[in-house]
């Protein structure tokens, strides 16, 4: 296995992210969100609909804008602060990304997002809540969550966000994303121009005709070629992703990267790992394996399929500890937090009855397996616990037909 050098400190003194020692820096790319905002879902309309990624504050609060702001400044002040809160800044905070700082009538700082000013509302009460959307005939909004708004890209580039990748990345019209290579930066220019390098790394195309766009402008390689880059930097393709999601020549030979828009902050003893599923997951700084607990679904639940969806975070926010405690311990071990940690992006913190804290990545408590040894195994995968109680056998109708099933529990390997 190949560890993914994606790690970015979420605490230099519990109060800001940092970069931690990587082996591909990537200071150049904007974090997601500052310290204390975080990724939250708001339930969609229906059984079937799918949630919308919103951001809130560190307690998980939904995040709003208003219609009523305008030129970057402020109009919610007195009475109108109360009900919606500006988010502050802090006084060491600097803009970076889509994020700019505002400074409000009474002094205070405010947070920013996409130049629009940002708020809670006083009447949500956890998170995914979002009672202040479309308020005062529209007026406000919640924050969805859409890092590409506004980015400009040239024909046949679009940005998704990838798992393993630790962020949004730049994807070609063939759902395979683009790659850059330290090498480049050292030459000033493209060196990937032949042999086993040009078989395995190809250039992301640009016609003669092509003209800068936004971030993108065109290069000329020697071989008479024309490449786009993205900031600078040349931009290539990998031969060895094969399936929409792969990213697997991340970090080869300490300098290949792929190309992101914004980057995830990530707790500096934690890393993406690429496993012997093809997929990716979450390990400790030792290459142990982090689990997550949750509910488990008869059928096909796709839960260790490979680059399986996240679970909902509402079903983790709703078990918290209570499936881990007393001697569960002794074999899951919980993956413990600073006491100064900061919650950011999918990484928040939930309080044990020891008084610790335990991270928490998209809304599932972690743990660690005493049954992985060695760096890499995965042998607490699909270990399910049946809940034996009166009601636990129960008969469902299903088109006219009966079954029968059972509440059960389940750890599986996290999943980015």
């Amino acid at each position: 296995m190949r560890a993914l050098a994606l790690s970015v400190a979420l605490l230099a003194s519990g109060a800001a992210f940092a970069q931690t020692a990587a082996l591909l820096p990537l200071d150049d790319v904007p974090l997601a969100t500052p310290p204390g905002v975080t990724f939250q879902e708001k339930p969609g309309k229906g059984m079937m609909a799918p949630a919308t990624m919103i951001l809130g504050d560190m307690k998980g609060k939904s995040l709003y804008t208003s219609e009523k702001d305008v030129g970057g400044k402020s109009a919610c002040v007195d009475a109108c602060a109360k009900t919606w809160p500006p988010l502050a800044a802090p006084a060491d905070a600097k803009a970076f990304g889509a994020w700019s700082i505002v400074s409000r009538a009474d002094g205070t700082r405010q947070w920013a997002y996409q130049g629009k000013p940002v708020y809670t509302h006083a009447a949500d009460e956890k998170p995914g809540d979002a009672k202040g959307d479309k308020a005062e005939e529209n007026a406000w909004n919640v924050l969805a969550y859409a890092p590409d708004k506004g980015v400009k890209m040239p024909p046949g580039v679009s940005v998704r966000e990838l798992a393993a990748a630790n962020g949004w990345v730049f994807i070609s019209a063939e759902a395979k994303p683009l790659y850059t290579t330290n090498d480049d930066i050292a030459a000033g220019k493209p060196t990937c121009v032949s042999g086993a390098c040009a078989q395995e790394w190809r250039p992301f195309l640009a016609s003669q005709l092509s003209r800068p766009v936004g971030d993108f402008t065109v290069v000329n390689r020697n071989d008479g070629v024309s490449q786009w880059a993205y900031k600078g930097r040349p931009l290539y393709t990998y031969t060895g992703d094969r399936e929409p999601g792969d990213t697997v020549g991340n970090a080869l030979e300490g300098k290949w990267r792929t190309a992101m828009l914004v980057r995830y902050a990530m707790p500096p003893d934690v890393s993406v790992w690429h496993n012997h599923f093809g997929g990716s997951n979450l390990v400790t700084a030792t290459g142990m394996t982090l689990y997550t607990r949750g509910r488990g679904v008869g059928g096909v639940s796709g839960h260790s399929l490979r680059n399986a969806p996240r679970s909902p975070a509402g079903f983790g926010r709703m078990f918290g500890i209570s499936t881990c405690t007393g001697s569960c311990t002794q074999t899951w071990v919980p993956f413990k937090a600073p006491a100064d940690a900061v919650p950011g992006g999918y990484w928040e913190t939930i309080a044990r009855e020891d008084g610790s804290k335990q991270w928490v990545y998209g809304g599932y408590p972690l743990y660690t397996f005493i049954g992985d040894v060695k760096p890499g195994q995965m042998n607490g995968v699909d270990s399910y616990e049946f809940i034996q109680d009166e009601g636990t056998f129960k008969t469902f109708g299903s088109n006219g037909g009966a079954l029968r099933g059972a509440a059960a529990l389940v750890w599986v390997a996290a999943s980015p």
